[in-house]
Parts: structure tokens; C-alpha cells; sequence
């Protein structure tokens, strides 16, 4: 077991064991605020500021208290937001501490967090994409971010988050990676994925995912499943090896999204 899959192992069982014992079988079952309730938090929009949402909960003192940012929008970084919480109240977090958390925590994943940060971010993935709901709808497809949008309306999750969620699922050699400022941010690799995306080098002009930052969000070529040599992204590989990339833009976030996919 690798580092990575022993960290996962622990927050993942806790919100397996959630789902198990909730008896949910399919998507629409996931309703985070009745989740919230049965592991004993209480979910209150409005109330923080400065951060997406804050966990209070002092042990034997009854109900946790979950506020989260008000309006905060679009639903699936709520429900992401909320199970992140969560996750802390489950894996006993610093109990006794608020627990404050924004985009940082949600969007960078393992860049520059704590192991809890981490675990919580890993137990709110299970809880709202349950593998075993997740896995049958991935597995074998053809990758595409229209089936990825697909799947985050189907499981009210951010794309972002379902991203990530597909590639660690879909058997295939597949990478999501986000760039800022023109360069990459972070990287996910699926496990098939046995490439280096080095971070924080700029992106290469013989990419698509740089129109984002050239020609703005909107930039047609970009986001469709375009073959582009694969030292576009990975260093040391050949101009004759291919690669096939898509992207979307986090407009809110001045970033753009991209799948890479090597296929054979």
C-alpha cells in the first residue's frame, strides 16, 4: 500500500461506513444536510466570514454546529463545503476547535495542507461520490469532460471535485491538472498514469489549455478533445508521442481545468 493509499484509507472506511449504514443506493439519496443531522451536526447558512464554512463542536455539548457561507454558490462546493466539515467531526479532528476552512482547503486537495485538511477533503469525495455508485458510471468510458459534467450534475458536486473523482475511477491513463497565471498549479494522475507533470512550470504554447490565458474563458479550441504532442505536458517525452487534452475554464478562480488523457 502506498503512502497516498494509507492515507486515504482511514477517512475513506468513516464515510463508507456512512453510506452503509444510511442504506444509500443512487445519487439522489445523498442529501448532505439529513447526512449532517444523523452524525449529529446542525448546518446553518450564514454566520462566517472570511472562510466557506466553520465547524463548532465541543464533545458531550450536544448538536455541532455547521455554519456555512451564505449564498455560497454554485450548490455542489455547498454540499463539498459541508461534507469536508463533516469530515472532521468523523475523524475527530481537533475536537473542542473551531475548524474554519475556504478554497484553499477544498480546491487545493494536497498542495500545502495539513494531513487533516487532506483526510477531510478525502472523506467528503467518498461521502458525495460513493465509490460503488461512482465506479459504474466511469469505468470503461470514453474520457470527456461532457461525461464529467455529466456526472457533477448527477451527483450535485463541483467539476472540479468530480474531476478528480474520475480519473482516480475510470481505469484509463488520465490526469486532471489546473493551471493559474499561465502555469500548472497541481496535477491529479489517475493510477495508470505513470507520468511526471511538473508543477509550477509555465504552460507550453503547443498546449490548448494556454488559450485560456491568451484568448480568455471562452476559447473554442480548448475545450474540445484536441491531440497535442506530449511533450506539451510532460517533460522529456517525444514530439511524435501524442497525448489528447481538454479543458475548462474556473473563471471565478482565474484558472483553467484540463484532462489529459494518453490513450492507447
Amino acid at each position: 500500500m502506498s503512502s497516498r493509499e494509507e492515507r486515504e484509507w482511514w477517512p475513506r472506511t468513516k464515510a463508507r461506513a456512512i453510506i452503509k449504514d444510511l442504506k444509500i443506493s443512487q445519487p439522489s439519496d445523498i442529501s448532505i444536510e439529513d447526512i449532517a443531522w444523523n452524525q449529529g451536526a446542525w448546518v446553518i447558512d450564514g454566520g462566517v466570514s472570511g472562510c466557506d464554512a466553520r465547524l463548532v463542536h465541543t464533545p458531550g455539548a450536544g448538536m455541532a454546529r455547521l455554519r456555512v457561507r451564505k449564498n455560497l454558490s454554485p450548490p455542489g462546493k455547498r454540499r463539498f463545503a459541508i461534507a469536508h466539515e463533516l469530515g472532521h467531526l468523523a475523524l475527530k479532528h481537533d475536537p473542542g476547535q473551531p475548524a474554519e476552512c475556504s478554497d484553499k482547503e477544498f480546491l487545493r486537495w494536497y498542495k500545502g495542507q495539513s494531513d487533516k485538511e487532506a483526510q477531510a477533503n478525502v472523506f467528503a469525495a467518498e461521502l458525495i461520490m460513493p465509490e460503488e455508485l461512482f465506479a459504474p458510471r466511469a469505468t470503461g468510458t470514453v474520457p470527456s469532460f461532457d461525461l464529467i459534467e455529466s456526472l457533477a450534475s448527477e451527483f450535485q458536486t463541483t467539476l472540479t471535485a468530480t474531476a478528480i473523482r474520475y480519473v482516480q475511477l475510470c481505469g484509463h491513463k488520465c490526469a486532471i491538472v489546473c493551471s493559474a497565471d499561465s502555469r500548472v498549479a497541481w496535477s491529479w494522475p489517475s493510477p495508470e498514469f505513470h507520468y511526471w507533470i511538473k508543477q509550477d512550470t509555465e504552460l507550453r504554447a503547443h498546449s490548448y489549455a494556454i488559450d485560456f490565458f491568451h484568448k480568455g474563458p471562452d476559447a473554442a479550441e480548448m475545450r474540445e478533445m484536441q491531440e497535442v504532442p506530449r511533450n506539451a505536458w510532460i517533460d522529456g517525452e517525444s514530439m511524435q508521442d501524442s497525448i489528447r487534452e481538454q479543458s475548462r475554464s474556473l473563471f471565478s478562480y482565474c484558472s483553467v481545468l484540463t484532462l489529459l488523457w494518453i490513450y492507447d
